[in-house]
């Protein structure tokens, strides 16, 4: 099928309303790569910070708390207004995390930061995801594949770069004497950085992230959706859309899947965003502000997200039975496992390229999987109710963990929540599969 619509009026119809996948894309490129070089960077600028050595914790909780109401507000306000407004404003609204690191990085401030971040964060993830659901169905395996795809590329871009900013004391000196191979190998990790960097080494990183996130934004909010409306059972306002809410509670699929895959798949994810960079450091990774490895960790993940993106994008627009929702949720909880038993370095590489591979389905499955199952109308609000849950069962789980397993304790080993998530998450893989096995996921559309 063409790329470009053409005169003839039914082709026009089925192209109204559709996400510019070339604008869409790159924006969601620059997305991921504000999130990881964050991600990469904030752990190591803590540190550097001299902050409690919880703040990082206490970031994701709070992080993770604003995902419940903001994700189930996300898909009300794209429904209504419409993903494209959604996603461009969500996007302004993370200047304000930025500033906020730059001029006022306190632990009371940080915790705020964290909130609001994972306010536009909801808001950019479910209003970005959803409008790439909004494309003919033949291109749906492509759209879901590019935008998976784009999450790994940015995000290796992001780790890259933003190790180069915070090291560019060392690593310039080198470019500039023409030792672009001695560069290369602190850059990679292969020879030891000497240097440690301090506050003033970030914030290079913070204003680039902001300059490409205001770009992202205008140009999402101005060319990012062709005019028209995408084919809906009716106009969107307050009324038909809290009706779509009483449809979705009321469909017994959607709880069959978004309790194990977003209820009890929510711990899994918190498993790696949570307690990784701890894990990172128990075997030598990471010692404070010094990236003894930690890098090659971050890029690990990063990568693994290109072929798993392109893997969803196989599976994408064919309304893949149960059973693949139960493979994806076990491969994604016996990865977390596996990230809770490293004992050695090579171990947790191992696990971590499992389990962030399996991640790219685990985000799918709350947004193009679920609503390939759900009726079309429902999508945008079947997308934010379902990672809404997602967040209470991460945020229930980023609470409970550091209590029961707290940071700044010194007898506090990194493993036992790591393994705790996972076995979460397998309990929800077995309960899945018996609820597919007595009625089939694939059966039937209901509502």
């Amino acid at each position: 099928m063409s790329t470009t619509p053409s005169t003839d009026s039914s082709t026009q119809d089925l192209w109204s309303g559709t996400a510019r996948l070339w604008i869409a894309v790159p924006v969601a490129v620059a997305g991921f790569f504000y999130s990881n070089i964050l991600e990469y960077c904030l752990p190591l600028y803590f540190d550097a910070l001299q902050v409690p050595r919880d703040t990082w914790s206490n970031l994701v909780k709070f992080k993770l708390a604003a995902w419940i109401i903001g994700s189930a507000l996300a898909g009300l306000l794209s429904r209504r207004y419409g993903e494209r407004l959604v996603w461009s404003a969500a996007l302004l609204g993370k200047v304000l995390v930025i500033l906020g690191l730059i001029y006022c990085p306190t632990p009371t401030v940080i915790n705020m930061l964290s909130v609001w971040q994972g306010f536009t964060g909801a808001l950019m993830w479910i209003a970005g995801i959803s409008l790439i659901q909004m494309v003919p169905d033949a291109r749906k395996g492509l759209s879901n594949g590019l935008i998976m795809v784009s999450l790994g590329v940015g995000a290796v871009f992001g780790a890259l770069i933003g190790r180069f900013i915070i090291y560019r004391g060392e690593l310039n000196p080198l470019l500039a004497a023409g030792d672009v191979a001695g560069a290369g190998s602190r850059l990679f990790n292969f020879t030891k950085l000497t240097s440690t960097p301090v506050t003033e080494d970030f914030l290079l990183i913070f204003w680039v992230i902001m300059f490409t996130t205001v770009l992202s934004a205008v140009a999402i909010a101005l060319w990012g959706q062709r005019s028209g409306r995408f084919h809906r059972d009716e106009p969107a306002d307050w009324n038909r859309t809290f009706k779509d809410v009483g449809q979705l509670v009321s469909n017994p699929k959607f709880w069959a899947l978004v309790i194990p895959l977003a209820v009890m798949g929510g711990p899994v994810f918190q498993v790696s965003n949570q307690f990784l960079p701890y894990r990172a450091e128990d075997l030598g990774l990471k010692q404070g502000s010094e990236d003894q490895g930690w890098i090659w960790l971050q890029l690990l993940k990063t990568v693994m997200w290109i072929p798993g993106g392109a893997a969803v994008g196989l599976l994408a627009g064919r309304r893949a039975p149960g059973l693949a929702a139960v493979i994806i949720l076990g491969s994604f909880s016996l990865g977390a496992l596996g990230i809770g038993l490293s004992s050695v370095v090579w171990q947790i590489f191992i696990a971590v390229a499992l389990f962030e591979f399996a991640r790219q389905f685990m985000r799918w499955s709350h947004a193009g999987y679920l609503s390939e199952h759900m009726p079309d109308s429902l999508r945008a609000t079947a997308i934010g109710c379902t990672i809404m849950f997602s967040g209470i069962g991460s945020t229930a789980y980023s609470f409970i963990a550091p209590v029961l397993w707290n940071p700044n304790s010194a007898d506090f080993r990194s493993w036992k929540p790591a393994v705790a998530g996972a076995v979460i998450g397998l309990i929800g893989t077995v309960g899945l599969f018996i609820y597919d096995r007595l009625r089939p996921i694939r059966d039937t559309v209901d509502g």
